[in-house]
Formats: structure tokens, C-alpha cells, sequence
């Protein structure tokens, strides 16, 4: 899997999709990359997204190095934009579709909830998917494609385990890097 620090935003490629929006790919796929491991404080929101406090100073900088070069009519044009780091928080979207592991790297389906990952520390694999309008901000599209947790689950009851045990590197399975490798 590719971590964030291997990647140039450079090389990024913008698709022209409809009315001034883009869709990003990286050397032909998704624009997906492992970020930097942090806590997620308030767990899932009623908006299907959360927090993680991710205080990589370099992380940080790297961060609005992407969104210059994948939104630069609007960060050099002075439009509103709505990043998705907030000093040192980045918010994420989450769904029915984001792959989940314990800290075991066993496959887990836990409900998409609010309060899902409190107090948790988190490693995530995301896809900048796309920019987006919407009242009167510009913005990304980040969404969780897969997400490891590192303590016991929150919010109550024990995440279900994967009907089947998943193989390496196939769809579903746990792709993260160690701390060591990144």
C-alpha cells in the first residue's frame, strides 16, 4: 500500500468530471494512501465521518501541499474552501463499504454509528476521491477505504467477526503498513 510520504502530488492526475469538479487518480487508480496513525477523540459522527488527530507537523504540510495541487484555481484564487484538516485534525468519511480491523488484522463489521471508534487510535487507508461545490465552499471528497483500530472496539457491544477469513492483499484484506515500514 502506498503511504503518503511516497507519493508527489505532482504526479496526480485530475479527471474532469461535471461543472468545475475533478475525480483524482494516482498512476491510474485511486488516489488511496495510508495516512499517518492518530486518535479519534469523538468517534463517528451523525454525518457518517470522523476525526483523527494526526500531529505530523510534516503530515500537515504535505496535506496542504495536495490540496494546492489538486484545487489550485481555488486556493490561488481565494474561493472558499472547506478543508478536511483542521489544524491538526483531518475528517474522514465513513460507510457501509469502508473495510474494518481490530488490532489483530482480523476483518470486523461492526455497524456504521455514531460514537463507532471513540477514544480509539486509529491507522486509515484513504481515497481523495473527488472536489465538490456545495454552499457556496469548495472542498474534498476523503473517504475511508480502510480503517484499523487499536484498542478494544467501542461503543458498547463486540464487533462481528467476517463471515470468511480473507487472504493478503485480496479486496478486503488488511493492507497497512507497520510503523517500521513507513
Amino acid at each position: 500500500m502506498v503511504v503518503w510520504t511516497e507519493i508527489d502530488v505532482e504526479q496526480i492526475e485530475a479527471v474532469a468530471a461535471r461543472q468545475d469538479r475533478s475525480k483524482y487518480n494516482l498512476n491510474g487508480g485511486p488516489l488511496r494512501f495510508q495516512v499517518p496513525r492518530g486518535m479519534c477523540t469523538w468517534g463517528v459522527s451523525a454525518y457518517k465521518s470522523f476525526q483523527i488527530d494526526i500531529s505530523n507537523q510534516k503530515f500537515m504540510d504535505w496535506w496542504r501541499a495536495l490540496e494546492r495541487q489538486l484545487l489550485p484555481q481555488v486556493m490561488d484564487g481565494g474561493a472558499p474552501f472547506n478543508s478536511n484538516l483542521k489544524g491538526a485534525t483531518l475528517r474522514i468519511k465513513i460507510d457501509e463499504a469502508t473495510y474494518i480491523f481490530d488490532k489483530e488484522s482480523t476483518q470486523v463489521s461492526p455497524e456504521v454509528r455514531e460514537g463507532l471508534f471513540r477514544g480509539q487510535e486509529l491507522s486509515c487507508l484513504i481515497d481523495v476521491e473527488s472536489s465538490y461545490f456545495y454552499n457556496g465552499n469548495w472542498g474534498l471528497t476523503v473517504r475511508a477505504y480502510q480503517v484499523k483500530y487499536y484498542g478494544e472496539e467501542s461503543g458498547g457491544e463486540e464487533p462481528a467477526s467476517a463471515a470468511e477469513p480473507t487472504q493478503a492483499w485480496e479486496k478486503g484484506s488488511c493492507a497497512f503498513l507497520t510503523e517500521s515500514e513507513q
